[in-house]
């Protein structure tokens, strides 16, 4: 399966793992249950309990799996934080002002 998208929250069965390509910058956070995570040739194994989250730190491939019976997963791309910072940004060189009608009123 292929997905494409900035933020998704996903379930993870017992014994399937999720695989990741070109995923640097990309967060990973547990909602539910314990989440394994391991990264193409990286000695690291990481670990995430519920609440806890992961930026992925590598250009390697990586494979997320569930510690136990089943876990889910937040994934929020970079593309997706960038664009949350850029929106802020852009709102404060704009402030809201009110409309000519609003101010009659």
């Amino acid at each position: 399966m292929w997905i494409n998208t900035p933020n998704a929250r996903l379930a993870l069965a017992a014994r399937r793992g999720l695989r990741l390509k070109d995923a640097r910058g990309t967060r990973l956070r547990a909602v539910q249950g314990t989440l394994w995570i391991t990264i193409d040739d990286d000695p690291r194994d990481i670990v995430l309990d519920p609440g806890q989250s992961f930026t992925v730190d590598s250009d390697r491939p990586l494979v997320v799996m569930p510690l136990g019976e089943c876990a889910t997963i937040d994934v929020k791309s970079p593309a997706a934080t960038a664009r949350g910072r850029w929106s802020a940004w852009l709102q404060s060189l704009w402030p809201q002002h009110p409309t000519a009608a609003t101010a009659r009123a």
